[in-house]
């Protein structure tokens, strides 16, 4: 493609996806849509649980009873802490920032484009896997919350670390 028409292709795009600095920059925001998709879908999986939990279990107010008893509400409340904590990540990582500097693309592109793609390839197989594994949750009394609390820490680790590799590197 001449530079030409190329040039004429990133104008009527506004993007310039046709140049190797491009690509990379729709790679990361590949990355980061599939990454918060999953997060989504984990978050939804438990949304579901909630919902079907209110329904089986939550007794319906009455005068003597106004309020649910304590222990059939705390699932509620572990699954909506971990809820918030999930979307909490997702807006992370579509908060993270876009390597717009020059100096910062030559460098991941000398020194760490690999190790930059591990941990985005790390970060969508965690966030695939959270998706999957709440999605094969029955009910919310099965639900091991610290253990999908850790999974989710580990997410967030993820992205800490890429982004201190981002400055480093």
């Amino acid at each position: 493609m001449t530079d030409n028409l190329a040039d004429r292709l990133r104008s009527l795009l506004a993007s310039d996806v046709y140049t190797e600095r491009g690509r990379l920059r729709s790679d990361d925001q590949l990355v980061r849509e599939r990454v918060g998709r999953g997060l989504s879908a984990a978050a939804a999986s438990l949304r579901a649980l909630v919902s079907r939990w209110r329904a089986e279990r939550v007794p319906p107010s009455t005068r003597e009873q106004p309020f649910p008893p304590a222990a059939v509400m705390e699932p509620i409340r572990q699954a909506e802490r971990l809820i918030r904590l999930i979307e909490d990540v997702t807006t992370a990582v579509r908060g993270l920032p876009v390597l717009g500097s020059d100096k910062v693309w030559d460098r991941v592109r000398r020194v760490g484009l690999a190790d930059l793609i591990q941990f985005d390839w790390t970060m969508v197989g965690e966030s695939d896997l959270l998706a999957e594994d709440l999605e094969a949750v029955a009910a919310l009394d099965e639900l091991d919350v610290a253990a999908f609390e850790a999974r989710v820490r580990k997410v967030r680790q993820i992205i800490e670390d890429r982004q201190r590799f981002i400055e480093i590197a």
